[in-house]
């Protein structure tokens, strides 16, 4: 009972809103969809249309403009994008960087280990020390690397305060792999 009700209302509103609607603004959208090859432009109104007759009549008299059709731009097709999508999810992006893996496993602990807390805390351990000792090594491959790096800048004429940041990750580097050396000695 109340759907018929609800559509009637609805389609007595679609048709005041468009008897209401301006003219001007019917033949201009009637025009527009005639011709979907088009972009509208506005130029300055000549017509005499009133301002009171639009509902957008929000801008100042002297901008008020007609509607002018412009060709649009030839669009490429050769290259769309969603081909780019599809060929770079089937084979992959050549910018990417390639994906380096671990040489060597990561080891599990054993049944054993898993039972017991203490040997599994030991197996923590030692898992925890092969972390640190690898941060260390990398952290003597990367240092000379950095410090190169601000060599170049300074060659370059970057300015200091940039500089200073790498410094400052260098000295935080150095001091985290010494404090790795002395809790390993």
């Amino acid at each position: 009972m109340k759907a018929p009700y609800a559509i009637a209302v609805l389609a007595a509103a679609s048709l005041a809103t468009w008897m209401l609607w301006p003219e001007s603004e019917r033949a201009t959208s009637a025009a527009a969809s005639a011709a979907p090859q088009t972009v509208i432009a506005r130029q300055p109104a000549g017509s005499g249309a009133t301002q009171g007759n639009q509902w957008f009549g929000a801008m100042p008299q002297g901008e008020k403009k007609e509607l002018k059709r412009v060709p649009l731009a030839p669009v490429d097709s050769s290259g769309s994008a969603w081909l780019s999508m599809a060929q770079a999810r089937e084979h992959g992006d050549a910018r990417t960087p390639p994906i380096v893996r671990d040489t060597e496993a990561q080891a599990a602990p054993d049944a054993n280990q898993v039972a017991d807390h203490k040997a599994y805390r030991k197996f923590e351990g030692s898992q925890h020390a092969r972390l640190l000792a690898s941060y260390a090594a990398a952290a003597e491959t990367e240092l000379p690397r950095l410090r190169a790096d601000v060599e170049r800048a300074r060659a370059a004429g970057i300015p200091e305060q940039e500089i200073a940041k790498v410094l400052e990750k260098i000295r935080l580097i150095e001091q985290t792999r010494k404090d790795i050396a002395k809790g390993r000695q």
